[in-house]
Parts: C-alpha cells; structure tokens; sequence
C-alpha cells in the first residue's frame, strides 16, 4: 500500500474507532442455561454394577444402565433421567452454546433425585484441565452448609473468566440407586455462541452483531475513500 492510499485510509479508522466508542454499552442480561455434552466420565467401581447407572426418566425406581445423556439439556415431557454418581465416580459436563460467567448471586445450579443424603462435591473448569473446588451439594434440606447452588464469586471469578465445564463426583453410596442422582446441571450466561472454545465439537464465539455493524461500516467507508482516490487520480491523468 503506497504512502497516499495510508493517508486516505486514516479518516476511515478514525471513523470507525468513533462509532465503537459511541456506541451505546447495552445492560448484561443474566439467563438460565443446561449443560448439553459430557466431556467425561469415570466409573471408580464403587457402585453395585458398572457405571453409568441410574434412570432413564426423573420417577424411575431402583436402578439400570443408562447413557449418560440422560442428564442433558432439560425434557418437559420426562423432566430428564439421572445418572448416579456413586463414591469417587464423577461426570463433567460442558456448555457448547453458552458462555458461564460470574454475575449476581448463584451461578451454578445442580439437580438431584431424592432425599437420602447424597452428596457430591461440585467443581468449575476454565481450561478443562484445572478443576477449582466449588463446594458439596446434597438434596437434603437437614443437611447443614451444603447446597444446590452455588456463587462463582466465592472462589474468586471475575466477571472475564469464563466456565467451560462443571465436574460432579458422587461422595457415598447412598438411596435405592447407590450414589448422588444427578438429573441436570444448570448456569447462569450471558450470551450464545455457536460454540464454546476448548470444548469437543466448539467453535469459538462470533462477533456480537454491534460489532457486525461496526465492522460493515468500515468496510463501507474503506470502499469509499478508496472509489473517491481512484475518481481523483482518473482526473488528473485525464
């Protein structure tokens, strides 16, 4: 690109660079997402048969061989199977079209089946390779400190760092279904993406469509300068 076609390009940027600073910052809206793969799992053997065991629908009694993506996602019709997850066993779970980030109040929500003091202990992963401790989750409403949800504030996530996946691991053998039933795990968000970085079968965000527009508007205006440089230069050879 020659010095001249620099200079003509100049205004554009500077354009373009006003309209993303005056464009207006929209307020963050906060909605409930499922978990919708399951990046592992691991049968520690603890259970009476080889795992994944559970329920192929939310008021199944005693417990068969399932697919773990039974817990998937969110059925109205059967209000979602479960999976139990007996001592040591565990499950992780990822988020392909949501990104999970810190907002206000509980961010992670986890379901279980039943009330026979079942436990789990829940962890959060930004790079599906360090797994930070969230805390334990049982169903049972006498069960003093230990909850279904959970703040991602309190183990030190800022609004930028973002959940790419959730680990549940069963902590005893407990209920007609030995272990901790777990029928869905559910998050904050704060957009969709087509598909989560890091995740098998994502793709990465896209732009948001403000930054669609601005884009289209300096390709425009680049276009432009570019015509009126050319129709200048016809003259003067003219």
């Amino acid at each position: 690109m020659t010095r001249p076609a620099r200079r003509a390009l100049l205004p554009v940027i500077l354009a373009v660079a006003s309209l993303s600073a005056a464009a207006p910052a929209s307020a963050t809206i906060f909605t409930l997402g499922y978990a919708d793969t399951v990046i592992d799992f691991f049968d520690s053997g603890a259970g009476p048969i080889a795992g994944p065991y559970g329920g192929p629908t939310f008021n199944s009694v005693g417990f068969t061989p399932v697919s773990t993506s039974v817990i998937l996602g969110f059925n109205d019709v059967t209000f979602n199977g479960f999976v139990s997850l007996p001592t040591g066993s565990y499950i992780t779970l990822g988020f392909t079209d949501e990104i999970i980030t810190n907002g206000p109040g509980d961010d992670i929500f986890i379901s279980e089946i039943g009330r026979s003091d079942e436990q789990a202990e829940i962890f959060v992963s930004s790079d599906l390779i360090t797994f930070t401790r969230l805390g334990v989750a049982n169903n049972s409403s006498f069960a003093a400190g230990i909850q279904l949800s959970f703040d991602l504030g309190r183990i030190g996530f800022g609004p930028n760092d973002v959940v790419r996946a959730v680990r549940v691991v069963g902590l005893d053998n407990n209920g007609a279904s030995p272990g901790f039933d777990l029928n869905a795990v559910q998050a904050s968000f704060t957009s969709l993406v087509p598909g989560n970085p890091g995740l098998p079968g994502g793709s990465g965000p896209v732009p948001e469509p403000a930054t669609w527009a601005m884009m289209i508007t300096g390709f425009g205006l680049t276009g432009f300068a570019m015509r009126r440089r050319a129709r200048r230069a016809a003259l003067q050879v003219a």
